[in-house]
């Protein structure tokens, strides 16, 4: 007898899953959470209807669907085994949508129970978890495999060492490792099947860190420091390229001017790290952004912005070709920004362009014009950041929805951290940018963590000091399947 799922729901204050059937069914129970002491992000008690669903993820078509009244007692049943099934849960209010949530993706045959989680709150809001994420400034947050690793960072002048994981499956936040503490390094995804975190460069005490380290939460913490070509550099960037090798760019010595060094990561018999000798930057700098344009093998990588030696922002972009280990002739590729800036934020957008965010002038003054890069126009002014936004020590995060979000930081230098978010669109007809206001944050934030979780949501983490607090943003359902 071919296996099926059967889907059970208790609508009321709160809601309960089971998956019931025949003998030969699995028993999936999923775990619904929501926000924490948040009346304003939670869906209960005022949703009047839910709408349960069971596909397979990334599919727009529903093997099961079933709506249902408050009050009443859900019963779904006709949905094959598989080894990628998601559970939609879309919640209404006077027949509009206002709350949604997914498990991530689960395999689900005839050997036992699941209990997949499933975060159920209302669109467009962020939400206060009840985990207690350890107080960090500076440090990083990075997906990984669907969930988010949060690292570095400082607490009170003192590094954190700490790794934490939180992981949407379960709902849980755990430790998974420690690494040595230090300020400005870079991290970005090595290797593939599966990906490990290369931390690379950064400060401690007065000298840079040489050495790097590896981050896999089913293994220990390995630090490597027989290196070949070290990168004891702050204000670097690491890139993840298609093939799995990282890309580390520019940066400074502490207290040096910076590099126009480029080196490769890559994962062989160990960790092999080599300079680049026919990559050079022509202009070095610090404090810029990398950007991959694509995801296609050997898709070049926009170095933008950022420092020179005399402290003065860099207008040229340059291009980095992964194939042929060089950068592109300044002959033939020299776009400049219209606002040269530095410590600013980068984004690829869906259509491939690159959308700058931020950052400061060569006054020092916050930067509130959009720019958006594209291979064939280079620089353009696309809007403007609201008055009320960061701009700088802010996270730009994409949504599944290809929109952009927007998230704290502080609105000149040295400034308090915002609570502020807001949403970037990028309209395709006319190639302009809507900034849109989304839902204020629980707590002030600046110098903290974001990161995507394989449902959609986004966990944000740290950047206020004495704060524990962790948030989590709920997007829209559009792009969520």
């Amino acid at each position: 007898m071919v296996g099926r799922l059967g889907l059970a729901v208790g609508l009321g204050l709160g809601v309960g899953l089971g998956l019931v059937g025949c003998t030969s069914d699995v028993i999936v129970t999923p775990v619904i959470e929501g926000p924490v002491d948040d009346a304003d992000a939670s869906a209960f008690p005022r949703i009047d209807e839910v709408i349960i669903t069971v596909a397979h993820d990334g599919s727009t078509r529903d093997l099961v669907s079933a709506s249902f009244s408050r009050g009443e007692e859900v019963s779904i049943a006709g949905a094959p085994f598989g080894d990628d099934l998601v559970v939609h849960m879309s919640g209404f209010e006077s027949a509009s949508s206002v709350a949604y949530g997914r498990t991530c993706a689960f395999h689900a045959d005839a050997n036992g129970a699941l209990s997949p989680h499933l975060f159920f709150s209302r669109s467009g809001k962020f939400a206060s978890l009840g985990v207690s994420p350890l107080e960090r400034m500076h440090g990083h947050a990075i997906s990984y495999l669907g969930t988010a690793l949060v690292i570095g960072g400082d607490a009170g002048g003192a590094g954190v060492a700490t790794v934490e994981r939180f992981d949407p499956v379960t709902g849980a936040l755990s430790s998974v490792g420690t690494i040595d503490a230090r300020d400005g390094s870079a991290l970005a995804l090595l290797g593939t099947s599966p990906p490990r975190v290369v931390v690379v460069g950064g400060q401690i005490g007065p000298v840079g860190a040489a050495f790097l380290e590896l981050v896999d939460p089913t293994r220990k913490v390995e630090r490597v420091d027989d290196l070949q070509a070290p990168m004891p550099r702050v204000g670097l960037t690491a890139t993840s390229l298609t093939d799995g090798r990282v890309i580390v760019i520019g940066g400074n010595p502490p207290g040096g001017a910076p590099v126009g060094t480029i080196s490769e990561v890559a994962l062989g018999t160990g960790v092999e790290v080599r300079t680049l000798p026919r990559a050079v930057l022509a202009q070095p700098r610090t404090g810029h952004s990398a950007t991959r344009l694509g995801d296609d093998l050997g898709a070049p990588v926009l170095v933008a912005g950022g420092t020179d030696a005399a402290g003065m922002p860099v207008a040229i972009a340059e291009l980095f070709k992964p194939l042929s280990e060089e950068l592109a002739k300044p002959i033939t590729f020299a776009p400049a920004m219209l606002i040269p800036r530095s410590h600013h934020q980068a984004v690829r957008m869906p259509d491939g362009s690159v959308l700058f965010i931020g950052g400061i002038n060569a006054a020092g003054s916050p930067v509130r014009t959009l720019e958006l890069f594209t291979l064939d126009g280079g620089f353009m002014s696309v809007g403007d950041l609201p008055d009320t936004a960061g701009v700088i020590d802010n996270t730009v995060t994409p949504l599944p929805d290809g929109r952009v979000l927007i998230v704290g930081g502080r609105a000149v230098p040295g400034g308090p951290p915002t609570n502020t978010a807001f949403i970037a669109r990028l309209d395709p007809l006319d190639g302009s940018v809507d900034v849109v206001p989304t839902d204020r944050l629980a707590v002030s934030r600046a110098n903290h963590q974001a990161a995507v979780l394989c449902d959609g949501t986004i966990l944000l983490t740290g950047g206020s000091a004495g704060a524990d607090v962790a948030e989590r943003y709920n997007p829209s359902a559009t792009g969520r399947r």
